[in-house]
């Protein structure tokens, strides 16, 4: 088995081979990586020289020994896995093979390293063996094969009124395809809260994208001509991914999710709903009450010589 740092643009077909992964997300569709100014995918071979995997290099524009990618951005990175044997014992000793060989790759060419590997991957031994510290989080998911009905009999009590309170003043869900009425500053509001540089520029750029790719679509809550709310919702070909949203009340984010859920099993032929969860009690309490169970997923962190600074700020959360 080897590796080999490739340019993104030899790619001739990236969007096919992740939707036939076992783990690829639409957060490596090759459109979603130029918008990011991803220039280079490691790929790793096998004895026979074909490609049984890749990871996306979400390399820092100001330091190229950095590699840096937030999960407030971008939810789920890491290695991209192709078909794995079916025998457990197998899957599990090529998974570790390939988390070995990245590893030690990263380590001999960036100084910092940090992401994120997506909930299917289970098994992050290879890394934590090889110093990578890894920081545990948490996001929740509706299982979109069960009818509308089941679904909102798991929603709370408190989630079934808010519906039942936005539809008697006759508010009405928008799918808005052309960004009329969804408002990306609104939508990231939390930067300017944090005095972090505003990414509401990119995140129209990538909306629009997304929808043109028929991989997102905007959702906004409108009483007459008052927006009392609007979510950005992307997927791939087995999940769709709550990424962006505002709203005046819990009352219109809460039927916003409720009409986009039959949207999605009406027009889409994604499985599961993430909710691209939070580290924050509140947010995670509000998401469980829609019935969502829950998924583990990791960061992953390396710094060279200096792991007491990667220690000291991890579960240091902003609040988003």
């Amino acid at each position: 088995m080897t590796i080999e740092l490739k340019r993104l643009d030899s790619f001739i077909d990236l969007n096919q081979l992740i939707d036939n992964s076992f783990n690829g997300t639409c957060f490596a569709y090759d459109w979603f990586l130029f918008l990011k100014k991803v220039t280079y995918m490691l790929v790793i071979l096998n004895e026979k020289g074909k490609i049984i995997g890749f990871m996306p290099l979400f390399i820092d524009e100001k330091n190229p020994k950095k590699l840096s990618q937030s999960t407030m951005y971008i939810p789920y990175g890491g290695p991209i896995l192709l078909q794995l044997p079916t025998k457990e014992r197998h899957k599990i000793k090529l998974i570790r093979d390939i988390e070995y060989l990245l590893a030690q790759y990263l380590k001999n060419n960036f100084t910092t390293i940090s992401f994120s590997i997506d909930p299917k991957i289970i098994d992050i031994m290879p890394f934590i063996r090889s110093g990578f510290i890894p920081e545990v989080r948490y996001t929740y998911k509706l299982d979109l094969h069960k009818s509308m009905d089941e679904l909102y009999k798991e929603f709370g009590s408190d989630r079934k009124k808010e519906i039942k309170k936005m539809s008697k003043i006759g508010a009405k869900m928008v799918c808005d395809n052309e960004l009329k009425y969804f408002d990306c500053d609104k939508a990231m509001k939390w930067e300017k809260k944090h005095n972090f540089p505003s990414s509401s520029t990119f995140v129209k750029k990538y909306i629009l994208e997304s929808i043109s790719q028929n991989r997102g679509m905007s959702f906004v809550l409108k009483n007459n001509d008052e927006v009392l709310g609007g979510v950005h919702l992307v997927w791939d070909k087995h999940t769709a991914y709550i990424l962006y949203s505002y709203y005046e009340n819990k009352g219109a984010i809460t039927t916003i999710y409720f009409n986009m859920i039959k949207y999605l099993k009406e027009n889409t032929e994604v499985q599961y709903l993430d909710f691209e969860g939070s580290v924050y009690e509140s947010i995670e309490d509000f998401n469980m009450s829609f019935g969502a169970y829950q998924e583990r997923y990791y960061n992953l962190h390396w710094k060279n010589n200096e792991i007491e600074k990667i220690y000291s700020g991890l579960y240091e959360y902003g609040d988003k």
